[in-house]
């Protein structure tokens, strides 16, 4: 079994014995797409532990045809082309549906949080401010969470993890969700909400999953429903904003801040480095600190939590393996 895992700066010893238990394994650190390729196509891969930044498109695919199984220790697979994947007969072992375990991974709820902390009371400008000599109060009056509502859009594992948090405190939480089930399973005192009314708080956080249904889902006629001084946060996935229609709501002064740890396109860096490409969210944020943070996609980058879910994708890689592949049926 030949093993190439392009994220060897994040498994631990007792991960790396575990995957090295499973057969040969080559620990590449993958810079960017093109070293991804290249590194695919050095030798005949049986199986591939990947990251988010690297995708699994169809020029990856084909520079490794032996490919039996890919591994993503992330929920979200829009990296990957799962369905060239599929038609090859090749298997995806992924953190998606472990609800189980999921529910102890609590990085990028805490994330949601210190983002809306850090807006609500403008510690980013005020810490500058601190170090570039200056010992001013004035500037930077923030406000209390206390008694402001949080508006809730999906309340699956994160969305339920920021609404308890959010009642700590003492917050009103309306969370929006196509699956009633999935409210009746928030903490107690979340009230079941419209999306308009939920996008119509003090607050609004975004726990939607990507898909084709949700793609763009936060679009100019649903922004518009938010209302004038609201903050948003949105730790999901970039694709979910129509981020064209969010910048003039920040130029405008319509929202009184945002906080984002996502880009669209993010879930692959090769040449989309939202940084280098001067993008416009980002050169907002580089001049308007206290109405708008970016971080690069670290919400579920917490030390317990990378070492928690690699261990755990190792485990499931070994049933994987363990587990004969279910046969394609004949085409008659």
């Amino acid at each position: 079994m030949r093993i190439l895992c392009v994220e060897p700066l994040r498994y631990d010893d007792d991960a790396r014995a575990a995957l090295e238990v499973l057969g040969e394994v080559a620990w590449e650190d993958c810079a960017d797409q093109a070293e991804f390729v290249r590194a695919l196509a050095r030798a005949p891969w049986d199986v591939l532990v990947t990251r988010l930044g690297l995708a699994v498109d169809a020029a990856a695919l084909a520079a490794a045809p032996s490919l039996r199984v890919v591994a993503t220790p992330t929920t979200g697979v829009d990296h990957i082309a799962t369905e060239a994947l599929g038609a090859r007969g090749a298997r995806l072992v992924s953190l998606r549906g472990e609800t189980a375990f999921l529910e102890s991974i609590r990085a990028t709820a805490e994330h949601t949080f210190a983002l809306l902390l850090a807006l609500a009371r403008r510690l980013p400008s005020a810490c500058a401010d601190v170090a570039a000599g200056r010992w001013r109060r004035e500037p930077f009056l923030g406000f209390e969470l206390a008694g402001k509502s949080l508006g809730l859009i999906g309340c699956g594992r994160l969305g339920r993890m920021v609404a308890g948090y959010g009642l700590a405190f003492g917050m009103r939480v309306l969370a929006h969700d196509v699956d009633a089930a999935a409210i009746a399973r928030a903490p107690a005192g979340t009230q079941a909400a419209s999306a308009e009314d939920a996008l119509g708080a003090d607050v609004v956080s975004l726990h939607l999953p990507l898909s084709p249904d949700t793609r763009g889902w936060l679009s100019a006629a649903r922004l518009a429903w938010l209302r004038p001084g609201a903050l948003l946060v949105n730790t999901a996935r970039g694709e979910l904003i129509d981020e064209a229609a969010l910048l003039p709501l920040l130029h405008e002064g319509h929202l009184g801040g945002a906080a984002l740890d996502v880009l669209a396109g993010d879930g692959s860096w090769d040449g989309h480095v939202a940084a280098r490409e001067h993008h416009p969210l980002v050169d907002f944020a580089s001049t308007h600190p206290d109405r708008l943070l970016i971080t690069p996609h670290i919400g579920g980058y917490g030390r317990e939590s990378i070492t928690r879910t690699r261990r755990f994708l190792i485990e499931r890689l070994r049933t994987t393996l363990e587990t004969p592949p279910t046969p394609h049926p004949e085409t008659p």
